[in-house]
C-alpha cells in the first residue's frame, strides 16, 4: 500500500512574535485562573461536614446555625476575595458563591453549625449550650 501523501520533515525553529504572544497570554490567563480542589477532594469534604453533622444531630446537638450566624458567615465570604461565582443557581436565581479551597457553595455551608470556614475567617458552633472549646467536631464536655 503506497500513501498519497507523505508528510514533510520540519526542522527545529524558533516561534514567531506571535506565536510567543500567544503563549504568553494563555499562561496569564492560567495564572489568573482560580481552580477548585479535585472533585475527590470536594466531595471528602462535604461528606465530612455532613458527618460532623449527623454526629451533633445524634448527640441532641445543633446542626442548622441561626438565621443571624449564616447571614453573617455569608457577609465574611461575600467579602472575600477567593470567593469565587458560577452562573446563576435557577433554583433561586442567585450566583452560588463556591470557595476554591474546599470546592463548597459557601451559601449553603453557612448554614452547617459544624461547618468552618478553610481561611478561618469564621468558626463552626459545636451546638452544646456551653462555651466550651471543641476539638475536630467532638465536643470537650
Amino acid at each position: 500500500m503506497k500513501f498519497k501523501f507523505k508528510p514533510k520533515v520540519i526542522t527545529d525553529r524558533e516561534a514567531t512574535e506571535k506565536e510567543l504572544k500567544c503563549i504568553e497570554e494563555t499562561e496569564e490567563m492560567l495564572r489568573g485562573e482560580n481552580k477548585l480542589p479535585p472533585t475527590s477532594q470536594m466531595i471528602r469534604n462535604i461528606a465530612t461536614d455532613h458527618w460532623r453533622s449527623l454526629k451533633s444531630w445524634i448527640k441532641g446537638s445543633q446542626v442548622i446555625t441561626t438565621q443571624e450566624e449564616a447571614q453573617r458567615r455569608w457577609e465574611i465570604c461575600k467579602a472575600c476575595p477567593e470567593l469565587l461565582y458560577d452562573e446563576t443557581n435557577p433554583d433561586t436565581n442567585k450566583k452560588d458563591g463556591r470557595c476554591p479551597l474546599c470546592g463548597c457553595f459557601m451559601n449553603v455551608k453557612v448554614h452547617y453549625a459544624v461547618a468552618h470556614c478553610p481561611l478561618d475567617k469564621w468558626q463552626k458552633h459545636c451546638g452544646c449550650s456551653s462555651d466550651c472549646e471543641c476539638n475536630d467536631g467532638e465536643c470537650d464536655e
